[in-house]
């Protein structure tokens, strides 16, 4: 699976991204430890997702970047079967 952050201007928008393109329940919190909740434990992650246009954020967004980042980091050291990769923009 592959989400494009490119088009992100706010934290909300973000955190609404990834709850309908990851199926987070309807009463997701829209805040980083809501999220670290779902994408831990709340919903079946996908084996691979890949966020495409991380440093738009970073430009845009970036202690919510800084933020996700060791999310990501933190998550992937889980040691289960699906990672989440940062990848630069696919042109």
């Amino acid at each position: 699976m592959i989400i494009d952050l490119g088009h992100i201007d706010s934290v909300q928008e973000l955190h609404l991204k990834f709850k309908t393109e990851l199926g987070f329940p309807d009463f997701y919190g829209m805040n980083w430890n809501a999220f670290w909740d779902a994408i831990s434990g709340l919903i079946e992650m996908p084996e691979e997702l890949i966020l495409i246009n991380f440093e738009k954020l970073e430009d845009v967004l970036p202690t919510d970047a800084e933020i996700l980042r060791d999310l990501i980091t933190k998550y992937n050291h889980l040691g289960r079967d699906s990672e989440i990769a940062i990848e630069k923009a696919m042109y």
